[in-house]
């Protein structure tokens, strides 16, 4: 079986009635990720609010852009093992959050 990450970018009121759904939480979230990751094979589905996205950039005085690949590379730790239950997990999350965006902000020399 072949990896496949699928996005989906859904509405405000969505992302709430399906975090209300699956967790049993009443609150607004930014991303669900439903993870069918098995053996050597990563395979999951995420659901993101674009919402949530921008409400969490202008708290965190982050651009969308970065807030946005914060959020998907979350989901994606998230199949690889890595959890956010504690103070010290999200710590390590939000460490390795930081060192993937910054592969996406790699500056290309005119020459290459």
């Amino acid at each position: 079986m072949a990896d496949k990450l699928v996005y989906n970018f859904v509405s405000q009121e969505e992302l709430y009635e399906m975090n209300t759904k699956f967790l049993s939480h009443s609150t607004h979230t930014d991303i669900i990720t439903f993870d069918y990751t098995h053996d050597q094979s990563l395979r999951a589905e995420f659901f993101i609010s674009q919402w949530a996205v921008e409400r969490s950039a202008e708290e965190e005085s982050q651009s969308v852009e970065n807030e946005c690949l914060r959020v998907l590379i979350h989901g994606a730790l998230h199949c690889i093992g890595y959890n956010d239950s504690s103070s010290e997990e999200e710590m390590i999350m939000r460490n390795l959050e930081d060192r993937f965006i910054e592969l996406f902000h790699v500056k290309h020399k005119a020459h290459v």
